[in-house]
């Protein structure tokens, strides 16, 4: 997955110093991107700055630290990865909806299993790597009650917090890796079993309303 496409437009600035600055920055996110893609988990500056076409020295004064560039890096691949999403329906026929929803994720998280192994690695020491995590998490499950929200609108509040847990567990990145990665399912597989996951959890939480034990 190519990474490319920047929010701010330099082809009209006026001062070509600073239309030149803003061009090595967004050449160094993109080699960052491009590194990531290839399979870098944590490029490092000399690389990135080769691929840029720019010295280690420039890529300092662009950015302060690899963590900020790295945190530009990532919030780019998440802008770009939702800019192309599905967008979210949550009405219609369910056996639609979850096909959506298979076809959506399996597209994303396949895409994003390089970018998602370099953002598990460096957020240690960039910690705005791991707070775009969190935020994406969160996004990932707005994005799951969305689809659903006429089968979740049906539920008491405690069911449907127990239903969408269980959505965000089965359809969470970490799933989509162990399918491809330790059971080495085909992506084909891995959204065939997505598709009877989601089938067998929301169709069951209709037909049969789960609610939590209480405490004794």
């Amino acid at each position: 997955m190519k990474i490319v496409g920047f929010p701010v437009d330099v082809t009209h600035a006026r001062d070509g110093r600073i239309a030149r600055g803003l061009r090595t920055r967004q050449s160094l996110i993109q080699a960052t991107l491009d590194l990531i893609q290839a399979g870098d988990a944590e490029p490092g500056s000399a690389a990135i700055a080769t691929i840029a076409g720019v010295s280690s020295r420039t890529l300092f004064q662009h950015f302060g630290t690899l963590a900020d560039l790295y945190a530009e890096a990532f919030d780019l691949a998440v802008s770009r990865a939702f800019d192309r999403a599905i967008p979210v329906a949550g009405g219609g026929l369910l056996s639609h909806r979850i096909e959506l929803v298979v076809s959506d994720r399996t597209e994303l998280f396949e895409k994003w299993l390089p970018v998602w192994h370099f953002a598990e690695r460096v957020r240690p020491g960039a910690p705005a790597v791991g707070q775009g995590l969190v935020r994406l998490r969160r996004r990932l499950r707005e994005r799951l009650a969305g689809w659903f929200a006429t089968e979740l609108g049906t539920l008491g509040t405690d069911s449907q917090a127990l239903v969408l847990d269980a959505l965000d567990l089965a359809f969470g990145f970490e799933s989509w890796r162990n399918m491809r990665e330790q059971l080495r399912l085909s992506p084909a597989d891995a959204s065939r079993t997505w598709r009877f996951t989601a089938e067998a959890i929301v169709q069951r939480a209709l037909a049969v309303p789960v609610e939590p034990e209480t405490a004794a």
